[in-house]
């Protein structure tokens, strides 16, 4: 992984690159105290969904489901208890990040597991460069809203979801890690192109 991330060029445009849009589903917000139980991830190959490229796993946690978590993704410690072992889901979706940007809505949270998890079970961190969309999002939002910098963003709705809809991009059912990881995928396509105004945009320019 961090070989193929070493061939990257960083100032390619973004209709050279490869993506790699993730989504995970946990059992809670800590890392040091919560567990990842799923993970999906879909291709984007320049600014084109490749729907037949994904990858999709349900994870075994070694500790407790909370009621609470599964009652959000409806993943529960029966359902995941033929599930394949963390260190073996994480090898599969470093193959298939290979040189591919990493996409990922609030990626930060996603990011913190899989990165204390490589930590723990691979002795380093994930290689690839991350690009949030929800900080696209808010940074399309400012322009749009205002010239002078986004007067009413206070009041703007920034889940998935909400900027499905606003945008006019496919809806799927939330906190589901595939569905999540392609209405991601569909939202960076726009905003990148959005935010390009029609020139060729960068690494360095998102």
């Amino acid at each position: 992984h961090q070989a193929a991330q070493g061939r990257g060029e960083a100032g390619a445009r973004l209709g050279d690159l490869e993506f790699v849009v993730l989504d995970t589903e946990l059992t809670g917000f800590d890392p040091k105290r919560d567990a990842v139980v799923s993970v999906a991830a879909v291709r984007l190959t320049g600014l084109s969904i490749m729907a037949g490229e994904t990858f999709a796993a349900l994870v075994r946690p070694q500790r407790d489901v909370p009621r609470q978590s599964s009652l959000v993704h409806g993943l529960t410690a029966s359902a995941l208890s033929q599930a394949a072992d963390l260190d073996v889901v994480l090898r599969g979706l470093l193959d298939f990040i290979g040189p591919a940007v990493i996409v990922g809505h609030h990626v930060d949270l996603d990011m913190a597991f899989l990165n204390a998890a490589s930590r723990r079970l691979l002795g380093g961190e994930l290689a690839a460069p991350c690009i949030d969309t929800l900080r696209l999002a808010m940074a399309y939002e400012e322009k749009r809203l205002s010239p002078e910098g986004g007067a009413g963003l206070e009041h703007a709705a920034f889940d998935l979801p909400s900027l499905c809809r606003r945008y006019g991009l496919p809806e799927f059912a939330a906190h589901d890690a595939r569905h999540d990881a392609l209405a991601a995928a569909y939202l960076f396509v726009y905003l990148a192109k959005k935010l390009g105004h029609g020139r060729a945009l960068t690494l360095p320019d998102l």
